[in-house]
């Protein structure tokens, strides 16, 4: 039987009410420019298989007639983007351009590391298709892998398992909430 993704605001939780574990997403705090170059950027980091410099990611933006480099700036001041010293673009929410426990397969064959397993499994609905989870539990290192077709989970193994959730509401950098 197919399990929802979405959260079911009846629901009941042992530490929480279950409008405290709602939380807006990711692309509520971006202008629809900054989501434009969002999704570009995810789209160059699972091209290249990691790091994208943002002098490339200017470069590459330049069709989509927007002041990137300013947008850039917005983004990692928002903590949508996270990029080191050396001016690469290394996480841009949900995709990790560095490898994590948790590999993402879309259903057109592009494949990526997500952040977290939440992230995994949101990546369903961020790229709007299928998608597959290899995962690595963080607790006891045991194999997961979840499969998600028409925004339902049609198959979890092992069957038993459980997403542990952080109270993100309490967090500025959701990144190293993970």
């Amino acid at each position: 039987m197919a399990v929802s993704v979405r959260v079911v605001e009846n629901a009941e939780f042992k530490n929480y009410p279950a409008e405290r574990l709602i939380i807006d997403s990711i692309t509520s705090r971006l202008t629809g420019e900054e989501r434009l170059l969002r999704l570009h950027l995810l789209d160059r980091i699972i091209e290249i298989g990691g790091p994208v410099s943002i002098s490339s990611l200017i470069r590459s933006a330049a069709p989509l007639q927007i002041e990137t480099d300013s947008l850039i700036h917005s983004m990692m001041d928002k903590r949508i983007i996270v990029a080191d010293e050396a001016g690469n673009i290394n996480f841009a929410y949900p995709v990790s351009a560095l490898p994590t426990n948790h590999k993402v397969t879309l259903k057109d064959g592009r494949g990526f590391y997500a952040m977290c397993a939440v992230d995994a499994m949101g990546a369903a609905f961020t790229f709007k298709q299928d998608i597959g989870v290899d995962s690595i539990c963080a607790d006891c290192g045991q194999k997961i892998s979840v499969v998600i077709e028409d925004e339902k989970i049609v198959n979890l193994h092992p069957e038993g398992s459980h997403v542990m959730h952080v109270d993100l509401n309490n967090a500025d950098n959701w990144a190293g909430s993970c």
